[in-house]
């Protein structure tokens, strides 16, 4: 009843409260924060789901080496360095982030790494030989390969925009 009565608060109207388990509708990640910071003071305590949290440490792992500051090993598989983190096996880790993702890992890695050439190309004077060095890509021409088969675009299309960003910088001067 105390859960139940926090959520009318908050003004979220609960689809299910039972023992140790609550499911309310939010899109946003404050309500849960806001909603946990009011129990926590009234004695409770949140659980996280265990397939979430374990999709949120896969996701802080793959931002981490895909940041393009990580020191790849050579014969580099991320399925391995995964087991070796978490200890369990890879189709256990894959099928929970499917379930709380709604896309393969190697899916989500593809969107992280094309981001982040996206970002190089706009914000840095890189090479491609060098974003593809740093984002782990066998080669220029496999970085470029995906990055058109993922955005329909060209890496070239993108470092005109960051030309075309300093002329508008130097023209306004």
């Amino acid at each position: 009843m105390t859960v139940e009565t926090e959520l009318q608060k908050m003004g979220h109207t609960p689809v299910n409260v039972s023992l140790g388990e609550v499911s309310f509708i939010s899109n946003e990640q404050h309500h849960k924060d806001d909603l946990e910071e009011r129990l926590t003071l009234l004695g409770f305590s949140f659980v996280e789901d265990k397939k979430a949290k374990m999709t949120k440490e896969v996701k802080k792992l793959l931002e981490k080496v895909y940041s393009g500051d990580y020191d790849f090993p050579d014969n580099f598989r991320f399925a391995k360095l995964i087991k070796q983190e978490f200890e369990k096996d890879y189709d256990t880790i894959s099928e929970a982030f499917i379930a709380t993702e709604m896309k393969t890992i190697e899916q989500y890695i593809i969107e992280l790494r094309i981001n982040k050439i996206k970002e190089y190309l706009v914000y840095t004077n890189l090479r491609l030989a060098d974003i593809a060095f740093k984002l782990n890509f066998n080669s220029v021409a496999h970085l470029s390969t995906q990055f058109k088969q993922q955005t329909g675009l060209t890496p070239s299309f993108f470092k005109n925009i960051r030309r075309q960003k300093s002329e508008t910088v130097f023209s306004a001067n």
